[in-house]
């Protein structure tokens, strides 16, 4: 009798506390007025303008290329291929669009000092041409080929690099 009791007892407590919190009672409810408080919103903190003072410094660079060159552009495909020898893999056909292609993509990397890909390699490549992948790079000439793509599954490329005024080899390969 005393667990008839205590599971009756149970029951109307949860269908009194239920029914105050149920959906029910929170539409007969009116809904709870605004807030009082306005919040306040401060600017983030902006420290006074001062110029820097600017000391004249010299540095001199100790760098030197490995396989110095006086030229600001080339054809990057033989460099490409002898990656893929030493692989074991087979060269790459030239394609002279892809080439193309791969020298004004490089190009306008290197006048912007870019790494990496342009929004859209694939539109510096002449009408007509169609490649399927694009590797990019920006080292200094000592470093070699380091775009990716050179180790690829295609069989026609066009590869290309411009030297950009930092000093580092801006690399362009496109492969079909």
């Amino acid at each position: 009798m005393t667990v008839r009791a205590l599971l009756a007892l149970a029951l109307l407590t949860a269908l009194t506390l239920d029914s105050e919190a149920g959906p029910f009672r929170r539409r007969s409810q009116p809904s709870s007025p605004a807030p009082s408080y306005q919040p306040t919103y401060q600017p983030p903190y902006q420290p006074p303008y001062q110029p820097a003072s600017v000391e004249s410094v010299t540095s001199t660079s100790h760098y030197t290329p490995i396989a110095a060159t006086d030229s600001v552009s080339g054809d990057g495909l033989d460099e490409v291929n002898a990656l893929r020898a030493a692989r074991g893999l087979r060269p790459f056909a030239r394609d002279a669009a892809l080439t193309e292609g791969a020298r004004a993509c490089a190009a306008a990397r290197a006048a912007r000092f870019q790494f990496g890909h342009t929004s859209n390699d694939f539109a510096f490549l002449p009408p007509g041409a169609a490649a399927s992948a694009a590797g990019c790079a920006a080292y200094p000439a000592s470093y070699g080929w380091m775009s990716c793509c050179v180790y690829d599954g295609g069989t026609t490329a066009g590869a290309a690099w411009v030297a950009g005024a930092d000093g580092k080899r801006y690399m362009q390969l496109f492969v079909r």
